[in-house]
């Protein structure tokens, strides 16, 4: 339904559709509106245009001046609604041959009341650099021909092919050494032949495409889609850095334990550590899914994971193979230097990893599902690096080593030589335990600590598109554009209002809400989103009920067949106004606009089940009563 017009658009709405309506005169500005006070006038016309002829929207000889004055008429209507539309930009400009046919504020700006601030009256246009394409699909169709919205249970692109396009991999293209976007091109027939339903965001983006290919007057821009095909670009670009930490891992490896064999060790153990964890979270997924649970989704978190089992097994595997090799160098044997290794070192691995997963696993208690998700896969990944790392890498150099001695190969660590010198350290670390001077200690932990706990309190929570995207790229630009061009709305917010919501006192107490919350308080941060004239834009199922009021008052016929007469439900005046302090109005109306959304308008009950929702089966023909009566 569109905001200006009231008329219902079927999938892509845009400011064409709301020329086209205004101009035909079939939108709701143009036409009478009945309401509970009686008829009132329409808003504006386009029945009078002056010294022009009106025209509709797809007439061969429309003009810009046809346009211009269409868009003046609506932008001048109670509420402004059209011009949401419009960029923040948007501003009344000069025109001379618009002279004696459209004028308005020049140069004025537009307030937060709905009012013009240093504005000169003159002939001219409305104009802005931006407006919306809105594009909403079927959810159900939409899965009925092989698509989902949901990225994780979508067809992953993986194939890897040179064509016309260059070097493709999955859906990027190898460009410069850089990946950029090359969407496929998605079919029914293809879809459905799929074993996983194909991704929605792969198709938008391709749409897209094609509009920017097809329409060389105007420059499209996907917002808020293609998150998940963005952030897996960079993923895949990044491939090159994983490499290059892995060159430096063996370095910085080998620069500690002095043997190649150990920076072999070490390595296969960090590789399994990584398959185990990705298996794991892969069997704990089909595990939970058995028993009808659904906690494992995969997130931008997941992507840490890597990250921390890389971080935490060469921690343990470097303590336990330093361990393994002072062992050694006391002249103990490869076994006896493992049990030592495994039993001293190993404990503490076990004791510390087993309150690291304890720590992840509590986030099972987060009511954010990527947070509880991500508690059991870092979780698994802390398990994987304690086996794996903690104590299988031990086990392994003592196989090596025994293995090399029945060939007759010295296994016994050679000295290191070190930067510092080995008494000096063992002298630091004995005098760091055994200090004379605790109370000079505690102080300066003390004020240490200080500074930072004033910091850690000040700590705020912030998102920002640009620490998890590159700045560059299409999603984080469309989300700077928006935010720039576009006046912030903030989000939506739905308040589940429980109880007898038919109880005349709790129906017009919704309306009282809505004027309360238009008032603004000195002093307090106003944090409500508001309509160009300055209103609230809160929206709820009485201003539905007051609409198929005025409908009711204006084509009585089609509330009639739904059981009006004996319904109970009182009117009033002259027009015959249903009392909407009457219970059994509200309940009628609300049953009408269940089965029928507003009857002689176009909005549909399937807008009206966003509001609300009878427990059972309506009774079509008695609409106050399930089937069951």
């Amino acid at each position: 339904i569109n905001d200006v017009t009231e008329l219902q658009t079927g999938g892509v709405m845009s400011l064409v559709d709301i020329f086209r309506g205004f101009m035909a005169n079939e939108s709701v500005l143009t036409k009478p509106r009945m309401t509970l006070g009686g008829l009132q006038p329409a808003e504006t016309n386009w029945y009078d245009c002056g010294s022009i002829e009106c025209l509709t929207f797809d007439d061969e000889n429309l003009t810009q001046a046809h346009i211009d004055l269409a868009a003046n008429r609506m932008a001048s209507t109670n509420g402004s609604d059209f011009l949401r539309w419009l960029s923040l930009d948007r501003g009344f400009v000069a025109a001379e041959e618009n002279t004696g046919i459209v004028g308005g504020p020049i140069g004025g700006e537009l307030q937060a009341d709905g009012s013009w601030k240093n504005a000169i009256p003159g002939p001219g246009r409305w104009s802005a650099s931006s407006s919306w394409l809105l594009v909403q699909l079927d959810k159900t169709s939409l899965e009925e021909a092989g698509w989902t919205i949901a990225w994780k249970d979508a067809h992953q692109e993986k194939e890897i092919s040179f064509n016309d396009d260059g070097f493709v991999i999955g859906g990027y293209r190898l460009s410069n050494s850089e990946l950029i976007m090359n969407p496929p091109n998605y079919t029914e027939e293809y879809c459905l032949s799929l074993e996983s339903p194909c991704s929605l965001e792969w198709s938008i983006m391709h749409l897209e495409g094609l509009i920017r290919s097809h329409d060389n007057n105007s420059v499209t821009l996907i917002v808020g889609q293609a998150v998940n095909v963005e952030v897996n670009r960079e993923l895949q670009n990044s491939a090159g850095l994983v490499l290059g930490m892995g060159i430096v891992i063996i370095v910085l490896l080998y620069a500690s334990l002095r043997r190649w064999s150990d920076v072999a060790i070490v390595s296969i153990c960090l590789g399994g550590a990584l398959l185990w964890m990705q298996g794991l979270i892969g069997h704990a997924a089909t595990l939970f899914s058995w028993i009808g649970l659904d906690i494992i989704s995969r997130s931008q978190f997941s992507n840490l994971l890597p990250i921390l089992v890389l971080a935490l097994g060469i921690d343990d595997s470097l303590h336990a193979l330093h361990r393994y090799k002072e062992e050694r160098k006391n002249g103990n044997t490869p076994e006896y230097s493992g049990k030592i290794t495994i039993s001293r070192v190993g404990r503490a691995i076990f004791l510390t990893s087993v309150t690291t997963m304890a720590a992840f696993a509590a986030n099972l208690f987060s009511d954010v599902a990527a947070l509880r998700s991500f508690g059991i896969e870092a979780a698994l990944g802390v398990f994987s690096a304690l086996v794996l790392t903690g104590i299988w890498a031990p086990l392994i150099r003592i196989s090596f080593d025994e293995w090399m001695e029945k060939r007759g190969k010295e296994t016994k660590p050679e000295d290191n030589k070190r930067l510092l010198d080995e008494n000096k350290l063992r002298e630091i670390a004995i005098g760091s335990g055994t200090g004379k001077r605790p109370m000079i200690i505690a102080g300066i932990c003390l004020l240490l600590t200080i500074p930072a706990t004033w910091g850690m309190v000040n700590l705020e929570g912030d998102f920002a598109v640009e620490d998890f995207l590159e700045a560059d790229s299409d999603f984080a630009y469309g989300v700077a554009m928006v935010t720039e061009r576009f006046s912030d709305e903030g989000e939506p917010a739905m308040l589940l209002i429980e109880g007898d919501v038919a109880e005349p006192s709790v129906f017009h107490a919704i309306n009282e809400f809505r004027e309360n919350a238009n008032q603004k308080t000195d002093g307090v941060v106003d944090k409500m989103a508001r309509t160009p004239d300055g209103n609230v834009d809160i929206l709820a199922v009485d201003e539905f009920v007051e609409a198929a009021s005025a409908s009711f008052m204006n084509s009585p016929q089609a509330f009639y067949d739904r059981g009006f007469n004996e319904s109970n439900c009182e009117t009033y005046g002259m027009l015959n106004a249903p009392d909407l302090q009457d219970k059994d109005c509200i309940i009628f109306f609300y049953g009408v606009l269940t089965l029928d959304g507003i009857p002689g308008t176009e909005v549909p009950s399937s807008l009206i089940d966003l509001y609300i929702a009878p427990s059972g089966e309506l009774d079509p023909e008695r609409v106050w009563l399930t089937v069951d009566g």
